[in-house]
């Protein structure tokens, strides 16, 4: 053959031996190309899920930081309103022991102190025995 064929026949016998040790290549190229594919969605929906993850953290926190001062301002009415029963059985106390000092003195209208008593008891009646109620 002539130097041109020859060269036009080794030529194309390399491109053929080239496109042979090419094939399994170009399958694994393109195997690695759809892994890669998935490997990038999977990636995004990661960052994604993570994302919604870090907003449900940071909304549990708030929801967390809400729920003690609830409760620190639950707690602050809880004492207030114990401080206000103290003080009502301090003067409930005061005004028991007024009315047995009148009761005491001479000339008194022992009908208005009888009715007064009688009231104070038909009250504690209604009151549980825990904030000293009498149970009859």
């Amino acid at each position: 053959p002539l130097p041109l064929r020859r060269a036009k026949l080794t030529t194309e016998a390399a491109r053929k031996k080239a496109e042979k040790a090419r094939a399994p290549f170009e399958a694994a190229t393109k195997i690695a190309e759809a892994a890669r594919e998935v490997a990038s969605a999977a990636a995004s929906q990661a960052s994604q899920a993570r994302a919604a993850a870090e907003s449900r953290a940071a909304a549990a926190a708030s929801a967390a930081a809400a729920a003690a001062n609830a409760r620190a301002q639950s707690e602050a009415a809880k004492q207030s309103a114990d401080d206000a029963v103290e003080e009502a059985r301090r003067q409930v106390e005061a005004a028991l022991a007024y009315l047995e000092e009148v009761k005491a003195t001479p000339g008194c209208a022992h009908g208005a102190i009888w009715w007064m008593e009688r009231e104070i008891q038909e009250r504690k009646r209604y009151l549980p025995a825990s904030k000293g109620g009498v149970h009859h």
